[in-house]
């Protein structure tokens, strides 16, 4: 593992310079310069190619599924905003926007379309820049604001996967570079990376500000960290590993931090922007969090939230939130194609919490590792993004979006990355991660409940 690893095993900030950047060959000096430039263009072209490929051939899986799903395919009962069903999409949009804009996509759909403002308070629980955004390419290309929404987080994917393959090269080799983004792009809960949601915007966000920082660029680190504090509410975390990041760099004497140290805070703008725009709008610049009740989010502790994941709790008409494994039995029962395509066990399924339980264990597992194999900074931004959702569960669903939250602590991973060197465990692992992927978009794309 060591081999695989670049820098200060806790921090980064130092790097190592490998055997084949040092040697001297005797008659060979001229040589060097250009030699050196050759290897160097050669990473920059890598760290484009192959983000890409990743992600170009992520998208037609993603795609060609969800298309396929959603136009042949019989959907589900759908759960659309109360006051928002969608616009009417027509060509490539109805072919390629509208299986991916469901769910929380309508509803940043809905905000795009007529603001936080129209009596609809729990709105505020989607943060604005990504509907912002989507309202600006609308009034600018006259696309609907789904379309917009659509490429937004498509383009932002590509992007951020080219600045995670440099962020990660940074501190592990090229090759733990590859095996991330590859692990990443091919998660099954990974085709909301495609879908009209935040994860793609605030994984960019959030990896360009980390990259910044670990370059110490601190104002664009600081600028970059503002706008994924107004992506999601967890942006404003990104002061810890900056915090970390920064103290390795300049150290405990405070004569030696300013004026970056300004800059280091900027993630405090984004909660402090969206707050003052929710004041103006309903007079509370906290909605974001008092709404959370109308998603049925309540406080516990991280225990008796999994106790209710494992076991279930039960708020509902005697309906519990717990893991039902149920789905299981009835595929041993009736091992079968009619099975695994007829609404009643695909219902079953999707309301079973059981993705959600394996994801927040192997997740929570992940981390674990991680504590050792990570540079500190990582482990700061990772764990706290593991440990505040478990402190405010759903009544309907005790680990929700758990599966969907994990995505963009891009740390895990990394140590996934770490873990999967053999291409024995990786490719049967790989291979049956895509067809997870598969499955998940279809479900999502045809109005199923995934995370």
């Amino acid at each position: 593992m060591a081999s695989e690893s670049r820098g200060r095993r806790r921090g980064g900030a130092g790097r190592a310079r490998s055997n084949a950047d040092t040697i001297r060959i005797a008659g060979t000096e001229r040589g060097l310069v250009p030699r050196r430039i050759a290897a160097r263009e050669g990473v920059v072209a890598e760290g484009i190619a192959f983000p890409v490929l990743v992600g170009l051939v992520h998208w037609v899986i993603v795609q060609l599924v969800a298309s396929l799903a959603y136009h042949r395919g019989t959907p589900n009962g759908g759960s659309p905003p109360q006051l928002y069903d969608g616009l009417p999409l027509h060509g490539l949009s109805n072919l390629l926007v509208a299986p991916l804009r469901l769910w929380d996509g309508l509803w940043y759909a809905y905000i795009a379309a007529t603001g936080y403002g129209d009596g609809m308070q729990a709105k505020a629980a989607f943060w604005p820049l990504f509907p912002w955004m989507m309202d600006v390419g609308h009034r600018l290309t006259r696309l609907p604001v789904e379309t917009v929404g659509y490429l937004i987080a498509n383009i932002g994917f590509l992007i951020a996967l080219m600045l995670l393959y440099q962020l990660v090269s940074i501190d592990f080799e090229r090759s733990v570079a590859r095996r991330t983004l590859v692990a990443i792009a091919f998660f099954p809960t990974a085709f909301f990376f495609t879908a009209v949601y935040t994860e793609s915007l605030f994984l960019l966000t959030i990896v360009g500000a980390l990259l910044a920082a670990r370059r110490g660029n601190w104002w664009m680190a600081g600028l970059v960290g503002a706008l994924a504090g107004l992506t999601r509410s967890y942006g404003v975390l990104l002061l810890l590993p900056f915090a970390v990041l920064f103290i390795e760099e300049r150290g405990w004497n405070p004569r030696r931090w300013f004026p970056d140290a300004i800059a280091a805070i900027g993630p405090l703008l984004g909660p402090i922007i969206y707050g003052w725009h929710l004041d103006r709008t309903w007079g509370d610049p906290l909605a974001w969090s008092s709404t959370q009740v109308q998603w049925d989010r309540y406080g516990s502790n991280p225990i008796q939230t999994m106790r209710c994941a494992i076991e279930g709790c039960v708020f509902y008409s005697g309906i519990s939130n717990g893991a039902d494994w149920g789905w299981v039995r009835m595929l041993v029962e009736h091992p079968t194609w009619a099975t695994v395509t007829e609404n009643a066990w695909r219902r079953t399924v999707a309301d079973s919490d059981t993705l959600e339980l394996v994801a927040t264990v192997l997740f929570l597992g992940l981390a674990l590792i991680g504590l050792r194999l990570l540079p500190l900074y990582m482990t700061a931004f990772t764990i706290p993004g593991l440990l505040i959702p478990l402190y405010q569960p759903s009544q309907v669903h005790a680990l929700m979006s758990m599966p969907r939250f994990g995505l963009t602590l891009f740390p895990l991973f990394v140590v996934l990355a770490l873990l999967l060197r053999s291409r024995r465990l990786a490719l049967p692992l790989f291979c049956a991660s895509v067809l997870l992927l598969a499955v998940l978009t279809a479900q999502f794309a045809q109005w199923y409940w995934v995370s």
